[in-house]
């Protein structure tokens, strides 16, 4: 079986992660930035966590790039799974396949 992008694939606790912070809804000003940085961090774990796995090294930049993109999916009212589809491909055309 080929193996899989590390860019396509996440883990399962920063997904429930993101979950339980979407599911607080639209946060108060002093509590988004937190939520948005906890989101953030997850991801960015989870990106390079796979990266790894797979034995590869992103591109400068695109673990950023995804993650910041996520977080502002996810508090534009998208689904994570909808965040993660559109921003993965927005990876992908950014910075190549991997």
């Amino acid at each position: 079986m080929p193996s899989r992008s590390p860019l396509r694939s996440w883990t399962a606790t920063a997904a429930l992660t993101v979950v339980g912070c979407a599911a607080l809804g639209q946060p108060h000003p002093a509590r988004a930035g937190m939520i948005e940085q906890l989101i953030y961090n997850k991801c960015s774990a989870a990106m390079q966590a796979d990266f790894e796995k797979a034995g590869k090294v992103p591109p400068e930049g695109m673990v950023d790039f995804t993650c910041t993109c996520v977080v502002e999916k996810i508090f534009s009212q998208q689904s994570i799974t909808q965040a993660k589809n559109s921003c993965t491909k927005l990876a992908l055309q950014k910075y190549g396949q991997l």
